[in-house]
C-alpha cells in the first residue's frame, strides 16, 4: 500500500530517550512512552494520512454491513467478495486488496497507512479465527455469521481495540527495529536475539492491554453514530473518531510509563 516513508531515524534528544531506557533494561511501558514521544511528530500529521482513513473507513463500513439484513451481500457492495467455499486466509487477503485498490485509486500510501491496513487485517482475522466452522469448509454465509456481532456496539468495540492496539504496536516497533538490532550481543540491552524477541513480543501484550481504553468509547460512538446519522456514518465522523482513539491509545500509554 505505498512506498513513502515516514522518515528516517530522528537523531534528536529524545530519540536518545528512547535509546537510553532501553541500554538500561528498562519495563516495557517506559520504553513505549520514550518511543511515543519520539514518534510525536509523526502522530501530528496521522490524521492527513489516507492509509489510516481509508483502513478507518472501511473498518466502520464492516461494522456497518455485519449489521444489514444480508451481511454478506452488505460486504460483497464494499468489495469483499467471497468465494463459495472460503477461508479466514481469504478474508484476510480480500480485504487486503480492497484497501490496496482503494489507496492505488487516491495514488496515495505511507508506512503509516501499510500498517494501518495490516492491523484491519489481523482485526479481521482476530474475530474470525475462533468463530469459523472447523469441520466443514467455510462458505460466505459462515463469514456473515461470524461477522454479525460487529454490527453491534459491544461487538464493534472489540473490534476496534483489536485495530487500534495493533495499529500502535506497529508504529512502536516501526520506530523501535532502528534500534533493537544494535542492542544485541555482550554488555547490550539483550544478551540474544531470543531476549530481544521476548521484549517485542512484551511490548504487543502491552499495546494490546493499552488497547482496551478504545474499548468502550469506540462501541458507544459506533451506536451513536449509526443511530444519528441513520444507519450510516459520515467520513467525516469516522476521521475524528479514529484520529481520538489514537489519541486515547497515545495518552495511555503514557500514563501506564508513568505509572508502571
Amino acid at each position: 500500500m505505498g512506498h513513502s516513508r515516514i522518515g528516517t531515524q530522528p537523531r534528536t534528544r529524545r530519540w536518545d530517550k528512547v535509546v537510553e531506557p532501553l541500554a538500561q533494561g528498562a519495563n516495557v511501558p517506559v520504553v513505549a512512552a520514550a518511543t511515543l514521544r519520539a514518534a510525536e511528530l509523526a502522530f501530528a500529521w496521522v490524521q492527513e494520512d489516507a492509509g489510516f482513513r481509508t483502513a478507518a473507513q472501511l473498518m466502520t463500513e464492516i461494522g456497518l454491513a455485519a449489521s444489514a439484513k444480508d451481511p454478506v451481500k452488505a460486504l460483497a457492495d464494499l468489495g469483499i467478495k467471497l468465494s463459495d467455499t472460503t477461508s479466514v486466509a481469504e478474508v484476510a487477503v480480500v480485504v487486503g486488496d480492497v484497501l490496496d485498490k482503494q489507496l492505488a485509486a487516491m495514488r496515495q500510501g505511507s508506512d503509516f497507512g501499510e500498517m494501518a491496513g495490516k492491523a484491519l487485517v489481523s482485526a479481521v482475522v482476530e474475530r474470525l479465527k475462533d468463530r469459523m466452522p472447523s469441520l466443514l469448509t467455510p462458505t460466505p454465509e459462515d463469514v456473515g455469521i461470524a461477522m454479525k456481532g460487529v454490527g453491534r456496539a459491544n461487538g464493534f468495540g472489540e473490534f476496534a481495540r483489536s485495530f487500534f492496539g495493533r495499529l500502535t504496536n506497529e508504529t512502536l516497533g516501526y520506530f523501535l527495529t532502528k534500534i533493537l538490532g544494535s542492542k544485541v550481543g555482550e554488555g547490550q540491552r539483550f544478551a540474544t536475539n531470543n531476549q530481544m524477541a521476548e521484549f517485542v513480543g512484551a511490548m504487543k501484550t502491552h499495546c494490546d492491554e493499552a488497547s482496551v481504553i478504545t474499548e468502550e468509547f469506540a462501541g458507544d460512538w459506533f451506536s451513536k453514530h449509526k443511530y444519528e446519522e441513520g444507519g450510516t456514518i459520515s467520513r467525516k465522523s469516522i476521521e475524528g473518531f479514529a484520529w481520538y482513539a489514537m489519541q486515547k491509545m497515545r495518552a495511555e500509554l503514557v500514563a501506564r510509563a508513568q505509572n508502571p
